[in-house]
Formats: C-alpha cells, structure tokens, sequence
C-alpha cells in the first residue's frame, strides 16, 4: 500500500512539473524570465499574451485553477518559493510583486487596478485606476481575502481569511490582521 501510494505521488508531483515546464516555455517565447522547479497544479488561465511582464522565480508553484491576466501596461514578478494555490485570481495594470516564501490562499483576488466611476460616462469605456501592490517576503493572505490598489503588505505578515487588503489599510511587519477593512489583531508569536 504504501509503495502504491508513494508512486502515485511521484506521478502528480512530475505531472506538475511539466505543466510547470511548458507554462514557462510559453511565457519564455513571450519575453518573461521564469526560474527553476516551476509547478502547476494545472495550467493557469493567462487572459492577456503576456509582453515580458511576468517575472517568476525558483520553486513556484500555481494550484488549481489560477487566472493572469497582466495587461499590457501592467508588470507581475513572482520571487523564489512562492505558494499560490487554487482559484487565484492576480490582475495587473501597473504592477504587482510578490515576496520570497509568500502563501497566497485559495480564491483571493489581487487586483492593482478598478475602473473609474464618473456618472458623465459608462463606467466600461472608463480608464482604470491603477496604483502598484507590495506584497513583502513570507506573507500568508488566507482564503476569500481581497487585495486590491495601493496595498503594501509588509515583511512577515498574516491577512486572515475572508479580508479586504487596500491602500489606506496599514501593516507593520510580523503581525496579524484580519477584517474588512483589515485591522491589526495579534504579533506573530
């Protein structure tokens, strides 16, 4: 039984690998710079043809599910060990970095950009608002959370689940927050 399973384990954690390997051949014929050991889970979706404005590093990995969608203005740089894992949504129209050893949870959506709302004109033909997101090294965004324009998430940080991360919201490094708006709960112990 146990041989079993540890076969079937090296079969999924190669199936990834080369789903991984032809996710970075295709964003490397586009320009991108991606590192070693990239992983996914399955291919994710990529809803603009990237124009090298990805940049991922060594030992990401994409779950389930994940959607890009970085606009021709807009720039994503992924560091080295990075976990994002299934139904993640990550929108760029400026720019979006993620820190070293990041956890992104299942189904959050990391937007750096909304539209404009003047009641003059329909809010589709209206220019975005675009403003960059930090994401520091060794942050953890739990499930459901919303990160969106301006967001500096520090060094060492927790966003619970179910939280709404924006630019007026302000962290401090290795501490939890949570809410909607986010507000500062506990020091990482």
């Amino acid at each position: 039984m146990e041989v079993t399973i540890g076969l079937e384990q090296a079969y999924r954690n190669n199936a990834r690998k080369l789903k991984g390997f032809w996710v970075k051949l295709y964003l490397q014929l586009h320009g991108c710079e991606v590192g070693s050991g990239l992983k996914c889970y399955s291919f994710p979706k990529i809803r603009a043809v990237p124009k090298a404005n990805i940049k991922i590093g060594n030992k990401v990995t994409f779950g389930y599910g994940c959607t890009l969608e970085i606009t021709n203005t807009g720039f994503l740089t992924i560091a080295d060990n990075v976990n994002i894992t299934q139904n993640v949504l990550i929108s760029s129209a400026t720019k979006i970095s993620i820190g070293a050893y990041s956890l992104i949870g299942e189904n959050v959506s990391i937007r750096d950009a909304n539209h404009g709302i003047n009641k003059e004109e329909k809010i589709q033909k209206q220019p975005v608002n675009s403003q960059e997101i930090i994401i520091g090294k060794d942050v953890w965004i739990g499930a459901n959370s919303i990160v969106l324009k301006g967001s500096l998430l520090e060094d060492g940080i927790v966003i619970g689940a179910n939280s709404l991360v924006n630019g007026k919201s302000k962290t401090a490094r290795y501490k939890v927050y949570a809410g909607n708006p986010v507000q500062f709960i506990k020091d990482r112990k």
